[in-house]
């Protein structure tokens, strides 16, 4: 039989407000996550604690490039990035890393470039310098692993993030495509719990459908969210993004529990799959 003070019960006022004291004074840790890019901040928001966040858009848009691009600007403002990338390997992601760190290269160069006496040492010397600037990554597309992983790696309530890339590639043992609706649904609403339990960010990347493609207006709404299950449910905030212009990110605020719905754009260089600020 379980003792009063072990059952379940409301918090009281008294309480509350003392863990509200606490949380304002906190000192050791952030209380929010500036995301980098300074147009994000002053329209949306910053990035808070506990709070699930999805990036969505059309395959081949630029959602790679955002997620990644503010994961850099998060190590660079010393916060520790988990990153889950299921569509690309390590090295891959390493080429957007050094594209990012240097805007002189291209993804072209290093993936085609001649590898002279000069330039391996170059990319040597690169290579020690980005170690300071990597997420932690993780490759493996099994969910439950995931969070098996970041419950065991990330201490509750430090300066981290969660990014995952994408939700879409996510499997669990036992479900096959027909349970791809329940997957996805549960993928999300475990996100949302992860995020609370560790008390941290998570941002995750989902794809939008088809159908925005055959519409006169390309502005997405929440009911575009591919496969969504609870996703939009789930969600603290939707970021959409569109590409009309191929060198203009477009970024629409779907959702907003903790500020506005805005719209905001980044400049988005092709050759070297780089968001980046306009100057």
């Amino acid at each position: 039989m379980d003792k009063p003070n072990d059952r379940p019960r409301f918090i009281t006022s008294a309480e509350a407000r003392v863990r509200w004291e606490k949380s304002l004074e906190q000192q050791d840790s952030r209380r929010y996550f500036k995301s980098g890019f300074k147009k994000h901040d002053q329209t949306v928001g910053a990035l808070l604690r506990g709070a699930l966040y999805l990036v969505a858009a059309r395959a081949g848009i630029g959602k790679t490039a955002y997620l990644f691009g503010l994961a850099y600007r998060q190590v660079r403002a010393a916060v520790r990035v988990h990153f889950c990338n299921l569509e690309m390997s390590v090295e891959q992601m390493w080429n957007r890393l050094a594209c990012l760190h240097d805007p002189a290269l291209t993804l072209r160069e290093l993936n085609e470039g001649d590898m002279t006496p000069e330039r391996v040492k170059y990319f040597i010397c690169l290579s020690q310098e980005l170690e300071t600037f990597s997420p932690l990554f993780f490759e493996s597309t099994d969910f439950t692993a995931l969070v098996t992983a970041a419950r065991a790696e990330i201490k509750p309530s430090s300066d981290t993030i969660l990014c995952l890339d994408y939700v879409g590639l996510l499997s669990m043992k036992g479900l096959g495509p027909e349970q791809r609706y329940w997957l996805i649904s549960e993928s999300a609403k475990q996100l949302k719990l992860l995020a609370r339990e560790l008390d941290i960010p998570v941002i995750a990347a989902v794809q939008l459908n088809r159908e925005i493609e055959k519409r006169k207006e390309k502005t997405p709404s929440l009911a575009d969210l591919r496969d969504s299950g609870e996703l939009e449910n789930n969600a603290d905030a939707v970021f959409a993004l569109t590409r009309e212009d191929r060198d203009i990110l477009e970024v629409d605020v779907l959702k907003n529990r903790n500020g506005p719905l805005a719209s905001y754009s980044l400049r988005f260089d092709g050759p070297r799959c780089a968001v980046e600020e306009f100057d």
